[in-house]
């Protein structure tokens, strides 16, 4: 009985939602037209040369050579295999949801096991360096010292996120067994094709899941008479990129906007959360411990975030 109640609630949510679409039809076009915004100017110019150029490291073997590199780092701090320094490299340069995406390809490729890759979600969640330098610090700020501040706190607390939550992980013993792909049966062109085409998928993916959360958002705010801050902060929760614009108009002191705008990219959004489960779909990964260390992510930074402000502004 509860599931089918469950069910009837879900059923009367989807049809209360497509109501709202025809009645509010100006503001949920304005909704996807920003969604359309936010995918043009800033995931597909920072993430498509990204993921295509990683695709092609992937298949040339560029995870082993990183691995005997720069890899002995990850037995020791984080309890990961060697191979997993190219997820955390990637992420830190390109951003989320390129954790996930890597880490599936890993675990797919048999070169760590799902239970590495459940763990290793918990630190590479990183906000494009981009996006916070530039359109956080220069933009929303106006001050491109204050989005420094918020990106060191976002990725040092992100590291030692991983730190904690990897102690739970027995020490790395055994070596997984490696399935490599052969360099020499597969063309460059066919490479780059295939990369192209996995890119794309991925961005289109994103770009569906983020239109639905500023959509959803939207609907919310028709129905619930919101106040500015309680909507900067819902807005933050369900999509960052929304939260944190909201929360820059704010007429609050700058200290508590970079505060909650550091939570809002610590956390992710749920709809990066979204884009992350989609992503690891159809594999043995587990969400919760991605989940559970975001608020851990989340609560740390803006404690860092704040002692950086006081210290140095």
């Amino acid at each position: 009985m509860s599931k089918k109640i469950s069910q009837d609630l879900f059923i009367c949510l989807l049809l209360t939602i497509a109501v709202s679409l025809v009645i509010f039809s100006n503001q949920v076009i304005q909704a996807v037209s920003f969604s359309l915004s936010i995918w043009i100017e800033n995931l597909f110019p920072t993430l498509f040369p990204f993921f295509v150029v990683s695709n092609l490291l992937l298949h040339y073997g560029f995870v082993e050579a990183l691995a005997s590199s720069i890899g002995k780092i990850m037995p020791r701090f984080f309890h990961q295999p060697k191979e997993s320094s190219f997820v955390l490299c990637l992420s830190l340069i390109s951003g989320f949801p390129s954790g996930a995406k890597y880490t599936k390809e890993l675990v797919e490729n048999n070169q760590i096991t799902p239970e590495e890759g459940s763990y290793l979600l918990t630190f590479t969640h990183y906000s494009n360096p981009l996006f916070v330098l530039g359109l956080i610090g220069n933009l929303l700020l106006g001050n491109k010292e204050l989005g420094l501040i918020i990106l060191i706190s976002h990725v040092l607390t992100g590291l030692i996120t991983g730190i904690i939550f990897t102690r739970k992980m027995p020490v790395i013993s055994k070596k997984v067994s490696k399935i490599i792909k052969p360099t020499t049966k597969q063309p460059l062109g066919t490479s780059l094709s295939n990369s192209i085409q996995d890119a794309l998928a991925t961005l289109f993916l994103l770009l569906g899941i983020v239109t639905i959360f500023l959509v959803l958002s939207t609907v919310i705010e028709q129905f619930l008479p919101l106040n500015p801050y309680l909507k900067a902060i819902i807005f933050g929760i369900l999509e960052m990129t929304q939260g944190v614009k909201a929360m820059s108009s704010l007429p609050i002191m700058e200290l508590v906007k970079m505060i909650w705008m550091t939570i809002f990219i610590s956390f992710g959004g749920l709809s990066v959360h979204m884009q992350v489960l989609s992503i690891i779909s159809g594999t043995k990964i587990k969400y919760k411990y991605f989940f559970e260390s975001r608020f851990l992510h989340a609560f740390l930074s803006s404690i860092l975030v704040s002692c950086l402000y006081i210290w140095l502004i």
